[in-house]
């Protein structure tokens, strides 16, 4: 998504807000902005070893684990540097470039990784499968997810961002109440209606609508 929005594919991105913050401290030069909140609550990401292996909590991992992710400067990279520093482990943290979930599931399975971090909900099907361990929940301190864009596109459309945010934030607060969205949910992403509910339980879509134009 970052990369859209500094090549001018993007006009405007929604972001898991950790990935959208890491790709602005890193690309410092293309003007790129978080204008507005989408998700207010937190992103619970679980932490995922293997069925067999040998820890049995989140602070067994302080040894210096390496951790499987999605790319360089993903929401997945930047949680389990926070989880290190959260919980203050002792070792030095290192991270191996997987892929997505499948593939990091296999990388923990294989040995290749010590554990990785995905959202919960997303995780339940594969601890379900018995494919991967749960370890623990790390819940970050932050919104989960963000609306961004460049400085540029932002002071030039600021009205029609701020019409823009209301009716997405409007339709998904509704759509997250709703049987037929949660149905939805369930056909689309493959969840069972009890984790569908679990994670209905916890999203909270921001109400205020409210487009930071300027810094």
């Amino acid at each position: 998504m970052v990369k859209k929005l500094i090549s001018g594919e993007l006009d405007v991105a929604i972001c898991v807000t950790e990935g959208l913050v890491s790709g602005i401290r890193n690309n410092k030069d293309a003007g790129l902005r978080l204008f507005a909140t989408f998700v207010d609550s937190p992103l619970p990401w679980a932490i995922s070893v293997a069925t067999d292996a040998k820890y049995s909590s989140v602070d067994d991992l302080a040894f210096g684990a390496t951790f499987g992710i999605s790319r360089n400067g993903s929401g997945s990279e930047v949680m389990a540097r926070y989880a290190a520093s959260h919980y203050e482990w002792s070792g030095q943290s290192k991270f191996k470039v997987l892929g997505d979930v499948h593939r990091l599931v296999e990388g923990v399975q294989q040995g290749r990784v010590d554990g990785f971090l995905w959202e919960r909900t997303t995780m339940q099907r594969h601890y379900s499968a018995n494919e991967v361990r749960y370890l623990g929940t790390v819940r970050p301190p932050w919104p989960a997810f963000s609306f961004g864009a460049t400085e540029q596109f932002i002071r030039a459309n600021g009205s029609r961002l701020a019409r823009l945010v209301e009716k997405i934030t409007g339709i998904a607060d509704g759509f997250v109440g709703s049987s037929d969205g949660l149905r939805f949910v369930c056909s689309r992403l493959g969840y069972g209606m009890e984790d569908a509910r679990m994670w209905a339980e916890y999203v909270a879509f921001s109400r205020d609508g409210r487009v930071e134009e300027s810094r």
